[in-house]
């Protein structure tokens, strides 16, 4: 992302002005994060209100000091916000003051989805590991991937990943995940969590597309349950 990025325009905040309902990206201790939807309540040029109605937040375990990523949508265009915390109204509901913003492009990354692909993985270093890949279910955008593991991996430590996107074509993304929350071997199974490291902007452009592909197709998807449960007569 760029070092210094710039206050939203005016242009920008009255092409966003109705926009509701936005993703989250929130700082935790540890340098880990959290990603929540969120309901916008109040949007100047240098603040903004959101409310969590699903889940509060980890109070303890905010970085005050962290910097927020707020992703607005309409239709293909995109806006990130990055803000600070002012003020934590309560568990659910936060005031930000506006420090930047960012294009579209780097907007595009935020876009993130529940899907399967095929995927294997190994600790960095280790040299390649001739392992098939696994048909998994994975939480997936620009920026990271999260995933079920019964491997130990350590916070902190890089992983090497190779990722295999279905499709019309079967897209194949190799790069480096830094892991931000970490399995132990107590634990039979749990959410591995990993932030790409300087993917190249080929792989960036393949994830990009294949989740908004993803998200497509689950609008569709929805759009044809709601249409049947409303019944002909009313379509």
């Amino acid at each position: 992302m760029p070092s210094s990025p710039t206050p939203p325009t005016e242009r920008m905040l009255e092409n966003f002005a109705d926009c509701r309902m936005v993703k989250a990206t929130i700082p935790l201790l540890r340098e880990e994060s959290l990603h929540l939807d969120g309901v916008i309540k109040n949007f100047t040029d240098s603040s903004l209100t959101i409310q969590f109605p699903a889940q509060a937040l980890p109070v303890a375990d905010l970085a005050k000091a962290g910097r927020w990523r707020i992703t607005f949508d309409k239709g293909l265009s995109f806006l990130t916000i990055w803000a600070k915390l002012s003020v934590l109204l309560n568990p659910n509901h936060v005031q930000l003051d506006i420090i930047g913003s960012e294009s579209n492009h780097y907007a595009r990354r935020d876009h993130r989805v529940n899907t399967e692909v095929y995927l294997r993985f190994w600790q960095a270093g280790d040299g390649r590991q001739e392992l098939p890949p696994h048909h998994i279910r994975v939480n997936l955008s620009g920026y990271g991937i999260s995933f079920s593991s019964e491997t130990t991996l350590a916070a902190n430590s890089l992983v090497e990943l190779e990722m295999f996107l279905p499709g019309e074509t079967l897209e194949k993304v190799r790069c480096v995940g830094r892991v931000i929350r970490g399995s132990n071997q107590k634990e039979h199974s749990s959410v591995t969590a990993l932030e790409l490291v300087n993917p190249c902007q080929d792989d960036i452009e393949k994830i990009i597309n294949f989740c908004m592909t993803e998200q497509f197709r689950n609008m569709q998807q929805k759009a044809r349950m709601l249409a049947f449960s409303m019944g002909p007569e009313n379509i």
